[in-house]
């Protein structure tokens, strides 16, 4: 007993004297992935797997400036051939940048593996049919668009290399409604792989949203006829409300009053009596029309609101300012200011060209009122409002002639289309309901000025050249009566 305890107790001594375990050096691992080609794993490739086959390719410094030079070497891929596709095209890259370096590309970007003059042309094309102002770099392959909602856009394309060779169409948006981006960025993507229908955009190009346009019409006509009164009411409150809007100093709170005035002159929005009742007090100040109305029909309401609204209107339109502020002359240095009264200079128009419209077809729009719907007795014509128009802006634009401002506008289609196309409109409008008006156009040159805008428009700008062919033919009508 005791004899096998005093060997467990010389075992144990034998354990505690062994040495203690030396620890080693600790040697740095390296360890390496490899990222799968694009394909591999999946069926769908993604456009954010196109800047490069693996990181080890990668340079350990990304070179900048090879990415944003022109100087890149030409790939035989995409090189330009004439005969690629028969639309004509005013954009003519010769060669693309590659997709740089861990740069994440957009979700509004598609992969289309076809020749860059194809793909050029459809993007031209889709441009003008949507009536986008496009400027185009041939250098980089890029191009800056503006929209007639006032969106900017920015398109990019990008030649990708590897087992995916093709062409990477990017677009960004820079400024306005993400919602009028997407529809407009939709339509350009489709056009460029080819899945857009260019008979029907060009057919409804003036309105993307054609069929949601139709409906809406519809439910106002549809809609059960109020009271005149009532009617009446909730348009003079809403015009009230956008002249509390531009009469703020806030840019934009000024351009959300003009946007209400764009909307409230707008027939196909509001309705055929807000249209009327707001398109009367932008040309002539007051919200009456001069019809006999029964003493307890009529409104009792202050019309100097009414006064100074269509003082703006024309301010912005004559002077690009609004009341007694400096005047922003275009070729001035780009700033905040001058980009906001670019804006509103622009919304100006809009809801000038769209109460024009409304007074030239008022016997068109009232013919489209339900049987049950209250009519009122018109006091003035087309004619007489248009000749009104003309001559009280006269008097309120320190005797600026409003048509030779028109014109004036009109002569800078090549670099501001939209306005441009706002400016005939107007004009055809004026010429249509007024002979006087045609005369007075004839005489400051309108013929020449119009048909070097449909020369414009017939390239780069679809909504431009019809309403330029509207103002011509209005005009050679007038010559051919005389």
């Amino acid at each position: 007993m005791d004899r096998s305890k005093s060997t467990r107790q010389q075992d144990d001594d034998d354990m505690d004297r062994k040495p203690a375990a030396q620890p080693t050096a600790s040697v740095p691992e390296f360890r390496s992935v490899s990222i799968m080609a694009p394909g591999a794993g999946s069926t769908i490739p993604r456009p954010m797997s196109l800047a490069g086959a693996s990181l080890k390719s990668a340079p350990e410094v990304i070179d900048k400036s090879s990415y944003f030079s022109a100087a890149t070497k030409p790939d035989s891929k995409v090189e330009r051939s004439s005969s690629a596709s028969d639309i004509q095209s005013n954009w003519s890259p010769t060669q693309l940048r590659p997709v740089p370096a861990f740069y994440p590309l957009e979700r509004s970007s598609r992969f289309v593996e076809e020749e860059l003059s194809v793909v050029v042309s459809r993007v031209s094309e889709a441009n003008r049919l949507l009536s986008v102002h496009a400027v185009y770099c041939d250098d980089t392959a890029t191009a800056s668009m503006l929209t007639a909602e006032n969106v900017e856009m920015h398109l990019s394309l990008w030649k990708t290399s590897g087992k995916q060779e093709g062409i990477v169409i990017e677009i960004q948006r820079r400024k306005g409604d993400s919602i009028a981006f997407h529809r407009y960025s939709r339509c350009i993507l489709d056009a460029a792989v080819g899945e857009l229908d260019f008979e029907h955009v060009e057919q409804h190009g003036e309105d993307l949203d054609l069929v949601y346009s139709k409906k809406v019409h519809r439910l106002l006509s549809l809609e059960p006829s109020e009271d005149a009164g009532s009617e009446t009411e909730n348009a003079i409150i809403a015009v009230e409300i956008a002249h509390g809007l531009l009469m703020k100093d806030r840019m934009d709170a000024r351009q959300l009053g003009l946007e209400s005035l764009c909307l409230l002159t707008d027939p196909k929005k509001t309705g055929i009596t807000t249209a009327l009742i707001a398109s009367r007090v932008v040309l002539l100040g007051t919200a009456q029309d001069g019809s006999s109305v029964a003493p307890e029909e009529g409104l009792m309401f202050d019309e100097s609101p009414f006064q100074e609204i269509r003082q703006t209107i024309l301010s912005l339109i004559q002077f690009r300012r609004i009341g007694d502020n400096d005047e922003f002359e275009e070729e001035e240095a780009e700033s905040e200011d001058e980009e906001h009264i670019t804006v509103l200079h622009n919304l100006a128009l809009a809801v000038l060209a769209n109460a024009l419209d409304v007074i030239e077809n008022e016997d068109l729009l009232a013919g489209s009122v339900p049987e049950d719907a209250p009519i009122r007795a018109r006091a003035e014509t087309s004619e007489s409002i248009s000749e009104r128009f003309l001559e009280e802006a006269k008097e309120f634009s320190e005797d600026r002639e409003i048509l030779k401002t028109l014109i004036s506008e009109l002569g800078k289609a090549n670099a501001k289309p939209h306005n441009a196309c706002l400016s005939a409109k107007c004009i055809g409008s004026l010429c249509r309901a007024s002979d006087k008006a045609r005369r007075r156009a004839k005489d400051l040159g309108a013929k020449t000025v119009v048909q070097t805008a449909l020369d414009v428009g017939t390239r780069t700008h679809l909504k431009l050249e019809r309403e330029c062919d509207k103002v011509m033919k209005t005009l050679n009508n007038t010559s051919t009566e005389e």
